[in-house]
C-alpha cells in the first residue's frame, strides 16, 4: 500500500541511522509497518495482539483537547468476612481482579473525535481520499457478528498522577445535539486492568473546528422509497428513491448510540487481568424530537411502517481545491417507532412531538452507517 508523508520526519533504525521521510512524497508502506505517516486519533495505534501496549508518540498519538473524563478502577475487593473467622469484623482482604473504564466526553465534538472513537466501537473503517489532497474520508460501521474489535492504549494525568491504560475497548458512543448545539460525543471504554504510571511526554493536540448543529441538514424516509445510496455525497440527501422529508427546521434534539455491552474474559492465568474483552448482543438506540406539524409521525407508528433517517453535516473545505468538507453523516437505514408520538405541551406552548425508535436490521445494509471527514489519513492503523 501506498501512502503520502503529511509530515516530515526521521525514524530511527539502530544507533545513529536513521530513515528520513519528506512531506508530499510517496512512500511504501509496506516495506516499513512500523512507520506511520501522519498523526492517528490519540491513542489509536492499535495494539497489534490485545493488551500488547502500544508505544505512543506523534506519528500514532495526540493529546485531547476540549474534553471532560472520568477514570475509575472497578477493582474486585475480597475479603473474609462471609466466612467463619472466629473475630466479628474478618481479617484479610485483596484485590481479585483488576479492572479499568473510561468515560471521555466533548460537548463541542470535533471530526478526529467522532473518527476515532466511532471506528473504535464500531470496529470497521475504511478511509479514502479526496485524490492527491490531505483530505479523506472515513467510511465507519460495525464488524460482522464474531469478528474482532480494535483495542487501544490510552495516558492520563490528572493532580500529578499519569497513568497508562493497556486493553481498552470501545464500550458505547453516544452522539447527541440540540438546535441552536453542538454535535456531543460521549465514549465509554473497558481496559483490561493493566496499568502503570508514566513519564512519558504528551504530544501536540489535533486542532480542528467544532461540529455545528447549524451545519446540519436532516431527512427522513419511509416505506418502499428508502434507498441508501452505495456511496455518500456530502450536503446531499442519501436514503431515498425519491423526494424525502427535509426535517432541518423542525428538528430539536437527537441522541444516537451503539452500544458493544462489553463483557471481560477473566479466564485462568490471567494474573487478575481481563485476557480479553468481548461483545454481547449489541444494540442501537436512536431519539429525536420534532416540532409538532400533523399526524404524518403517528399514521408511521400505527401502521409500523420502516423509517430511514440520514444526519448530514458539512462544515469547511478541507484542503484548498477538493471536493471534501470537515463533518460528518450518520444514516440509520431501517428503524420503527416503538411509541406513540402525541403531541406535547402545555397552555401556550409551540407543540414538539418525541420519537423514539427501535432500530433493526434492513438486511442489506449497516444497521447505522458514519462517514466523517477530515484530514487525518487514518484511524487504528
Amino acid at each position: 500500500m501506498k501512502v503520502i508523508c503529511i509530515i516530515s520526519h526521521e525514524v530511527p533504525l539502530e544507533k545513529g541511522k536513521f530513515l528520513r521521510y519528506e512531506a508530499g512524497k510517496e512512500y511504501e508502506l509496506k516495506r516499513y509497518p512500523e512507520v506511520y505517516f501522519s498523526p492517528v486519533y490519540t491513542r489509536e495505534e492499535r495494539e497489534a495482539s490485545y493488551n500488547a501496549g502500544v508505544i505512543m508518540n506523534n506519528t500514532n498519538a495526540c493529546s485531547m483537547k476540549g474534553y471532560e473524563i472520568s477514570p475509575v478502577w472497578e477493582d474486585e475487593i475480597i475479603n473474609d468476612k462471609g466466612e467463619v473467622t472466629g473475630t466479628e469484623h474478618g481479617t484479610d482482604q485483596e484485590i481479585g481482579t483488576r479492572s479499568v473504564k473510561l468515560t471521555y466526553k466533548e460537548s463541542k465534538a470535533k471530526p478526529n473525535t467522532l473518527a476515532g472513537l466511532g471506528a473504535l466501537v464500531m470496529g470497521a473503517i475504511t478511509s479514502t481520499q479526496d485524490g492527491v489532497l490531505t483530505a479523506y474520508k472515513h467510511e465507519i460501521t460495525p464488524v460482522a457478528v464474531g469478528a474482532v474489535i480494535p483495542s487501544i492504549r490510552a495516558e492520563h494525568k490528572k493532580g500529578g498522577l499519569q497513568y497508562v491504560y493497556d486493553g481498552l475497548k470501545g464500550s458505547s458512543i453516544r452522539i447527541t445535539g440540540e438546535a441552536g448545539g453542538y454535535a456531543s460525543v460521549d465514549c465509554e471504554l473497558l481496559g483490561s486492568g493493566t496499568r502503570a504510571t508514566s513519564t512519558t511526554g504528551f504530544v501536540a493536540a489535533i486542532i480542528e473546528s467544532w461540529l455545528k448543529l447549524s451545519n446540519c441538514k436532516v431527512w427522513m424516509e419511509s416505506g418502499a422509497e428508502i434507498s441508501i445510496s452505495a456511496a455518500l455525497a456530502q450536503d446531499a440527501e442519501d436514503i431515498s428513491s425519491a423526494t424525502p422529508d427535509d426535517l432541518k427546521a423542525r428538528i430539536k434534539s437527537f441522541d444516537w448510540a451503539f452500544l458493544n455491552n462489553l463483557e471481560k474474559q477473566i479466564g485462568f492465568g490471567g494474573a487478575g487481568i481481563a485476557q480479553d474483552i468481548d461483545y454481547a448482543r449489541r444494540t442501537v438506540e436512536l431519539k429525536f424530537t420534532l416540532l409538532f406539524a400533523d399526524a404524518a409521525e403517528l399514521n408511521l407508528f400505527l401502521n409500523q411502517t420502516p423509517i430511514a433517517i440520514e444526519f448530514d453535516l458539512k462544515g469547511a473545505l478541507i484542503a484548498g481545491g477538493g471536493t471534501m468538507y470537515y463533518g460528518f453523516q450518520l444514516i440509520i437505514p431501517r428503524f420503527k417507532i416503538k411509541s406513540a408520538p402525541l403531541a406535547m405541551g402545555g397552555v401556550g406552548d409551540i407543540l414538539t412531538v418525541d420519537i423514539d425508535c427501535d432500530v433493526e436490521d434492513d438486511g442489506t445494509n449497516p444497521v447505522s452507517i458514519l462517514e466523517v471527514y477530515n484530514a487525518k489519513a487514518a484511524y487504528l492503523a
